[in-house]
């Protein structure tokens, strides 16, 4: 992972987005949706850009992957500049699909591509910036593309135990599942790995609770036998699998909670078929540090 360093960029003014903060030598401006950067002088900035997380498929599926994360040091700015913050890909509900997450970008400067969607059953999963994870039924895991992107697992079938895998994440791939565990998402990176001044307690409009910004979610698990079952848990920030046994359902699918992360896998019941629904990823984000 790159670490930003700072240069200074003396003459430059910059604006907009959803938050704006002035803390240790440096001015911030954060986006959480679409937006424009307004730029006053020249200089350079530095740019952390996430892509949306992916969804969770349903029916015992796999978690959703991670947004591409960019790291950006030193861009020249010279005039305005578009951004584009990539939507949250929405989870499997009944006979609709998962969607993948949608590509953030910092005008010319980079594209940050959304996560591949978690699929259920014995579908494909979606490619992306980090890959989704597939079904019980097998597969194709996801594949991953760009920086800091892992590939999701692939599930498993092997009664009486069923269980989906995990999304990728931006530090390590999603695992596969097994036995009677879903496999776990993909970790992501702190914020605060990446800049010690990107905390909560310094953002508080557009930060809290945001301490991951982006990984994997988990897969969904199935036990048909009444026995122990394990649901798959995403990466901190990241949406964990749904899980059932034959008897008991234990738990629903969880939808991401930082930006870039993916949504977890539903899980599986004939009488209940919201239980079945994946969770949704996170939108992406924007950063933007000056040095003053």
């Amino acid at each position: 992972m790159q670490v930003l360093s700072g240069v200074h960029s003396g003459g430059l003014t910059i604006s907009g987005g959803q938050e704006t903060v002035t803390v240790g030598g440096y001015k911030y401006v954060v986006f959480t949706s679409s937006g424009t950067l307004t730029v006053s002088g020249l200089g350079n900035v530095d740019v952390i850009s996430a892509g949306g997380g992916g969804g969770g498929g349903g029916n015992i599926g796999g978690g959703g992957g991670a947004g591409e994360l960019d790291i950006l040091t030193s861009c020249s700015l010279t005039t305005n500049v578009t951004i584009t913050i990539g939507a949250a890909g929405i989870g499997n509900v009944l006979i609709v699909g998962a969607t993948s997450g949608g590509t953030t970008t910092f005008g010319a400067f980079t594209s940050s591509l959304g996560g591949g969607f978690g699929v259920g059953a014995s579908g494909n999963a979606g490619n992306g910036g980090s890959g989704g994870g597939s079904g019980f039924g097998g597969g194709t895991a996801g594949t991953a593309s760009g920086s800091n992107t892992f590939a999701g697992g692939t599930g498993t079938n092997s009664p009486p135990s069923y269980a989906g895998a995990g999304g990728g994440g931006a530090t390590a791939v999603g695992a596969n599942g097994s036995g009677s565990t879903g496999g776990n998402g993909g970790q992501g990176y702190s914020l605060a790995t990446i800049d010690a001044n990107l905390t909560a307690a310094n953002f508080p409009t557009t930060l809290t609770g945001m301490t991951v910004i982006s990984s994997g979610g988990g897969g969904g698990a199935l036990l048909n036998t009444g026995g122990s079952s394990t649901r798959g848990t995403g990466g901190t920030g990241a949406g964990s699998g749904g899980n059932n046994n034959a008897t008991t359902i234990l738990n629903t699918a969880s939808s991401a909670t930082s930006y870039g992360s993916g949504g977890g896998g539903g899980g599986w019941d004939g009488s209940t078929p919201g239980n079945q629904t994946g969770g949704n990823g996170f939108a992406g984000v924007v950063i933007v540090r000056q040095t003053l």
